[in-house]
């Protein structure tokens, strides 16, 4: 008995060992319904997968995911000089979604490493083209041509640009204190304006109660008579005889 338990267990080790091997070579992995997977056979691109949970050998096969939400896209703190050869620093912001996996994963190394790439010189050729007026009186018409680059240029990665836009620009130090001297100045100037068109408005309004009053005396004497109603005034006669309207101290 005793041997013919050992010769059972000979024979059932190889089997068990077998068995374990491919266990052990076996994996699983979910696709979520917001990803797609790619599968290998061989080193070889066989088919893209949508959503569920897969089993397969990892000897020669294997499964990559990719996310195909809309996902943030950020360049900042890009030094780039205007066509005036002025210097500035400017941050980019928006979303991209990987819309060709296949292309995204198989045609680059790193679709996100060139999508930074190609959004640098998009941005560098945006801005090189433009003064630094130019550039913060009408960021909107670049923000439209940038996203019109880089929306060529994704598309080539498998990826959709769904926004893209300037969000800050920073000035150098000199360049800050300048334009607020300038806006400062400007808005002195305004006030200085309304000040004159102030007093231009008194004078012409005294010039006319001049007229009126020359032409009707009879006014002069009602406006009298109203001020005296309101209290606080008294009556001062000059000199020549001439009713002058003063304020009681």
């Amino acid at each position: 008995m005793e041997i013919l338990a050992a010769v059972l267990i000979a024979g059932l080790l190889p089997t068990i060992g077998v068995g374990s091997w491919l266990w052990l070579n076996i994996a699983t992995v979910i696709v979520y319904d917001y990803e797609k997977g790619l599968l290998y056979k061989n080193g070889v691109f066989s088919k893209l997968l949508n959503a569920g949970t897969y089993r397969y050998r990892v000897d020669h096969t294997r499964i990559d995911t990719v996310d195909c939400r809309k996902l943030p896209f950020s360049l900042s703190g890009q030094e780039i000089l205007t066509r005036d050869l002025i210097s500035v620093r400017i941050t980019t912001v928006g979303n991209y979604q990987v819309t060709d996996p296949v292309k995204a994963v198989r045609d680059t190394a790193s679709y996100m490493a060139e999508l930074y790439t190609l959004a640098q010189l998009a941005l560098r050729d945006c801005v090189g083209e433009v003064t630094l007026d130019q550039l913060l009186e009408n960021k909107s018409a670049l923000d439209a041509k940038l996203f019109e680059k880089m929306s060529v240029a994704a598309k080539d990665l498998g990826v959709t640009m769904a926004t893209l836009a300037i969000r800050d620009v920073m000035l150098p130090a000199n360049l800050k204190r300048a334009f607020a001297g300038a806006l400062e100045a400007q808005k002195d100037a305004q006030r200085q304006l309304e000040v004159a068109r102030g007093e231009q408005a008194v004078l012409r309004s005294l010039a006319n109660s001049a007229k009126l009053y020359e032409s009707n005396p009879s006014l002069l004497q009602a406006r009298v008579i109203q001020a005296l109603s309101n209290g606080n005034n008294s009556i001062v006669f000059g000199a020549e005889e001439k009713l002058v309207l003063k304020k009681a101290k």
